[in-house]
């Protein structure tokens, strides 16, 4: 009898682990801010800007529809605020999209 009353404990306990252990994606703000910088840094040297630099708060959680404001400065000294929004997640891939903040 007690063999029956352990698997049904253990079985359960591991249950319960399993479910404990889900893992948040995040993407880490550096990789974020070269993201912005390789995407926006064309078009603000073709504007004669000089190079773009981002500077984020914080890392994104990888969540659709989580955002996260960013800072974009630009060689001649102006600076600009950029959302950027977790548009979707697959396996361990966090897709965002970006845009001027208001």
């Amino acid at each position: 009898m007690r063999k029956f009353l352990i698997v049904p404990v253990l079985v359960g306990g591991l249950a319960v682990a399993a479910a404990g252990c889900q893992v948040e994606k995040t993407v880490g703000s550096g990789t974020v801010e070269k993201q912005i910088d390789a995407k926006l840094g064309p078009m603000y040297q073709a504007a004669g800007l000089g190079p773009a630099k981002a500077s984020c708060p914080g890392d994104l959680k990888g969540k659709v529809g989580t955002t996260l404001d960013c800072t974009v400065r630009d060689g001649k000294g102006g600076s600009h605020r950029l959302r950027v929004t977790v548009t979707s997640v697959k396996g361990s891939e966090v897709h965002f999209s970006m845009r001027a903040a208001s």
